[in-house]
């Protein structure tokens, strides 16, 4: 759900709060191999439409730097602004085969820097951000465009897609990894409305997939993460009629965050799929408390809803807040942007933080709270946020997609916006496993992770598997949390 004060996760871990690669390393610490010379770059460049930025360059600098500061200096071979779909495979047939690492970039929010490796050639898409909005309703979408950008698009057709509120995000990696948003409930994952994609592989071929063109690869793009099997250049989804969203904020005292988490959990099992919420565990020797979601039912009739949970805390909430909006005007409340243009949504530096995730696999019991809130008491700067699921996500098969977390009630993600937190946040995600489960979410990498692999796609890793050494038997988009690694 939500991903800097433009970004829903920065800006409930901020409200909550209220109430390690470097130059000469690998993404995971491993010396880096010598960079290959084999790669013409001279012939990349005069081959590209687009430009070609090398070390030195105008503009390398900026382009070379992750999303994620705290992830340091990122120097790549060379960064291919790529014009469109041949581009691409220019890159692709061009760079294999030479030992530099290969990575698609779109947003280049990759919690890990992932898109953005040393040593390697990144394929930014930001250029490929065209938007076409059918009659009914069906938008195709370049692998380059940016959330607010699609929901503004999406708006003047009265149409909207399900997934995150981070403005800047870009669709494919969100979608490449299932797309967890603030209405997940009501609609289901941004990659259950996909309904083909043209993709790039490693033989630089151009494919479009869907359920009866390579349907194998298309499986695996639902959920699978970006990065595998090939370089998406555009989405086709299917979208929904705009909903008019409410949203509505509840903090309760801190002594009773225990109870507000386990009320929470039970207050959701039973919540009808028009009810898409958010529980916040923020670190305190007294952990805080914030339930915050969304309503795309009738405004009036939210009201027993809340009191329901009101009445299961046993205690008043010390605010509470409700706002009704048009579908787009939520989306950039959440991404800390409300009443600006959408060019002011895209406003705001790079951000520095730690994060890593669960999957909550069970309904919240007194002992599982009670664990949580202790875990939480020993920290400091640093939130749990636990994203409701179940409703529509729950309703397709888990086999049925390569998003593996069907059944699970909630997402979990471990933040923290300082950048020196890393080892808290992953003793903590190891902490959280025998409590709540051992699944993650792979839109929420850590490059820590030792369970990484079993975590991210549970029973569906061996069909994954199988698919993307199908598609990419020579490990051309190969990183460190790569399938072909697991």
């Amino acid at each position: 759900m939500g991903e800097v004060r433009f970004g829903r996760r920065r800006f409930l871990a901020l409200t909550a709060a209220a109430g390690a690669a470097v130059a000469g390393t690998g993404l995971l610490g491993e010396p880096l191999a010598e960079a290959a010379t084999a790669v013409d770059y001279a012939g990349l460049k005069r081959a590209l439409t687009g430009p070609l930025l090398r070390p030195g360059d105008t503009g390398y600098a900026t382009a070379a730097k992750p999303y994620n500061s705290a992830l340091g200096v990122r120097k790549p071979a060379a960064i291919a602004k790529v014009a469109g779909a041949d581009d691409v495979r220019t890159c692709v047939r061009r760079v294999r085969g030479h030992g530099v690492p290969l990575a698609a970039r779109a947003g280049g929010h990759s919690y890990a820097g992932f898109s953005t490796p040393d040593n390697g050639v990144v394929v930014d898409l930001s250029a490929l951000k065209g938007i076409t909005v059918t009659s009914d309703g069906t938008a195709v979408v370049g692998a380059g465009v940016k959330l607010i950008d699609l929901y503004s698009a999406l708006a003047a057709h009265g149409r909207a897609l399900p997934a995150g509120s981070c403005p800047t995000v870009g669709v494919a990696g969100s979608t490449l990894g299932g797309g967890i948003g603030v209405v997940a409930r009501t609609y289901g994952l941004t990659c259950d409305h996909l309904k083909s994609a043209t993709v790039v592989t490693a033989d630089g071929a151009l494919h479009t997939v869907d359920g009866n063109h390579d349907a194998d690869l298309f499986w695996a793009l639902r959920g699978g993460g970006g990065g595998n099997g090939g370089i998406v250049t555009s989405f086709t989804f299917g979208t929904v009629p705009a909903p008019t969203v409410t949203i509505f904020s509840l903090r309760f005292p801190a002594s009773r965050t225990s109870r507000v988490l386990r009320a929470w959990s039970q207050w959701m099992d039973a919540a009808p799929d028009r009810l898409t919420s958010l529980c916040a565990v923020t670190a305190a020797s007294t952990p805080t408390n914030r339930v915050t979601g969304t309503w795309t039912g009738s405004a009036p009739t939210l009201a027993a809803h809340l009191s329901a949970l009101i009445t299961a805390v046993g205690a008043n909430p010390t605010s509470r807040t409700t706002h009704t909006y048009d579908y787009l005007s939520a989306m950039k409340y959440f991404a800390g942007c409300l009443g600006k243009t959408i060019s002011a949504c895209h406003a705001g530096g790079h951000e520095a933080f730690r994060a890593a995730s669960r999957m909550l696999d069970r309904t919240v019991t007194s002992s599982i709270a009670d664990r949580v809130v202790a875990l939480m008491s020993r920290q400091q700067g640093m939130v749990l946020l636990f994203d409701s699921l179940r409703g529509q996500v729950g309703r397709v098969g888990t086999a049925d997609t390569a998003f593996a977390h069907r059944g699970a009630h909630a997402s979990v993600q471990v933040y923290s916006g300082n950048a020196a937190n890393g080892p808290a946040v992953l003793a903590v995600q190891q902490a959280l496993a025998p409590i709540v489960g051992s699944g993650a979410y792979v839109n929420y990498l850590n490059p820590g992770q030792k369970d990484w692999a079993s975590a991210y796609y549970g029973a569906n890793l061996p069909r994954l598997r199988q698919v993307i050494r199908r598609y990419d038997p020579d490990r051309v988009f190969d990183f460190p949390q790569s399938v072909l690694r697991a």
